[in-house]
């Protein structure tokens, strides 16, 4: 990728804020040179590094500066950018973690509390679609959890559901499956997919709704016939009908 292109994506990273700080610390996580900017940004450099260590360092150093002070907002600025910080990154890092590492795990406390809250209302797809932004959510604030205790949370939310009870148990039974909560995402969905499908073999909406609702909607043509010519017919003139003017 070119440094072109890297920086079109680094824009994207949302400004850092007093309240963004879990989001703006997953897309640091993302970028397309996250693990050398981070690298730079969690360890310092060694005192016995060689030359070429140092100043491959220092190099990442300043870009890892560059784009975090490009990243947050003046309020910021002010309260994590100091002369001790200003020219090493991984001290401009630590900085920014320990000022909101208070705020952070309030900001944990929530997101788990606002995944607690969420329950089955009987709409599969709702749910799943919930489920999956809390988890993105919980990844964001460096909430972990074994992936079996997920799969069991997200099933547990279901199990209410005495249509959804056959297929919660066949999962249930199958341990490859609930070891990765993500796998029994997908089979909610290959689930709800199936029932959507289902409905709509059982109840088809009628051909005039398909035909109206179509990008390109059936034309009627008419033709003239039995030598003479129809009047509504509007590929051409009575003059130049050929059914009439067979000479022409």
């Amino acid at each position: 990728m070119t440094n072109k292109n890297n920086d079109k994506e680094e824009m994207h990273i949302l400004l850092l804020d007093r309240t963004k700080y879990s989001e703006w610390y997953l897309c640091m996580q993302f970028l397309p040179r996250s693990k050398e900017i981070l690298d730079v940004c969690e360890n310092p450099i060694r005192k016995d590094a060689l030359t070429t260590a140092r100043n491959r360092w220092n190099k990442l150093s300043f870009e890892a500066i560059t784009l975090i002070t490009s990243r947050i907002n003046h309020c910021v600025f002010l309260e994590v950018v100091r002369p001790e910080t200003s020219d090493k990154a991984n001290l401009l890092w630590t900085c920014i973690n320990k000022h909101y590492a208070l705020k952070r795990n309030m900001t944990k406390g929530r997101v788990w509390m606002n995944w607690q809250k969420l329950k089955y209302t009987g709409n599969l797809q709702s749910y799943i679609n919930n489920t999956q932004r809390f988890l993105l959510d919980l990844q964001s604030v460096s909430v972990k959890l074994p992936p079996e205790i997920l799969s069991y949370i997200i099933l547990g939310k279901i199990g209410n559901d005495s249509s959804l009870t056959q297929f919660v148990e066949m999962i249930t039974l199958n341990d490859s499956l609930l070891e990765n909560h993500n796998q029994v995402l997908l089979r909610l969905q290959e689930y709800a997919n199936h029932q959507a499908a289902k409905t709509i073999a059982k109840d088809p909406p009628p051909v005039s709704a398909l035909i109206l609702s179509s990008e390109h909607q059936f034309k009627i043509t008419h033709f003239c016939s039995n030598g003479t010519h129809n009047p509504k017919c509007t590929t051409h003139r009575k003059e130049d009908c050929y059914g009439e003017n067979p000479h022409l």
